[in-house]
């Protein structure tokens, strides 16, 4: 059994190769910062050339980590079997991420490739529920928390994202195609533009339904920064479903900003 780790950007990738003996992959166009060598280079275009690739390594496994960007596609540089994929493909491209995810992987699974999780080879990644931080939410950050998750079980179903900031009973932001960095520097910037000024809590889960193998929620030290410069009290994550990375700096970020996080069903 070899396993391949197509890697996106971020620390996720180089975690999942800590902890494995696996190939890494990367696509053309999709930043990875894992400091190490590929193993395979491949683009969008030609899936065939990369299922080819994989088969020739004995990959039997594959795990998709890291933030990955839809692609800028090249009409000119499509192989003849990503082109037999694309009237299955291109119509999901209107959709959500949930739904163009869930394409790809039924066509790696259709070529025998098995996907996992990243969170299968990092299990400690995943948070547990609980209260991270050395403080614990209040009763208004429990009232937020109940709101975003509200906002996000009702958005699920459009396939819309995965985090939320509400804050007084009211919503600041929602996270869109864009991601969490985009709407959390969206409501620092607007914050003084009227109340509440600060305060609120970033709620962070994954879609109802959602296949937890690819695009599982996310947090890290970064995020802390953006909810600090935002001028929130607290974040709450989804327990069983969202990955904290670098866990111990998180914490302490969190804390010497007298942010809390805590995770609930």
């Amino acid at each position: 059994m070899t396993v391949a780790v197509i890697a996106g950007s971020g620390a996720l990738p180089g975690l999942v190769l800590d902890h494995s003996d696996a190939l890494l992959v990367g696509l053309e166009g999709v930043a990875q910062d894992t400091g190490r060598e590929l193993d395979i280079s491949a683009r969008f275009e030609q899936l065939g050339g990369l299922f080819e690739s994989l088969t020739s390594r004995d990959v039997t496994e594959v795990v998709f980590a890291g933030a990955m960007g839809r692609p800028a596609l090249d009409q000119t540089k499509f192989d003849m079997e990503t082109l037999q994929m694309l009237p299955r493909l291109l119509p999901l491209l209107n959709q959500g991420d949930d739904a163009l995810l869930s394409g790809i992987i039924a066509e790696f699974e259709a070529k025998g490739f098995a996907v996992r999780g990243a969170h299968e080879f990092v299990p400690d990644l995943l948070v547990g529920e609980g209260v991270l931080t050395a403080s614990e939410p209040s009763a208004d950050d429990l009232a937020d928390a109940a709101r975003g998750k509200a906002v996000l079980t009702a958005l699920g179903a459009l396939d819309v994202g995965q985090g939320c900031i509400s804050c007084a009973g009211q919503v600041l932001g929602l996270e869109t195609l864009y991601g969490t960095d985009a709407m959390l520097a969206d409501v620092a910037a607007r914050r003084g533009e009227r109340l509440p000024s600060v305060g609120g809590v970033f709620v962070k889960r994954a879609k109802d339904g959602q296949d937890l193998r690819v695009d599982l929620p996310t947090i890290g030290p970064d995020t802390v920064a953006a909810a600090v410069e935002a001028d929130l009290s607290g974040i709450c994550l989804q327990a069983g479903h969202v990955q904290v990375l670098d866990r111990d700096a998180v914490v302490q970020a969190a804390d010497q900003a007298g942010l809390v996080i805590w995770a609930s069903a």
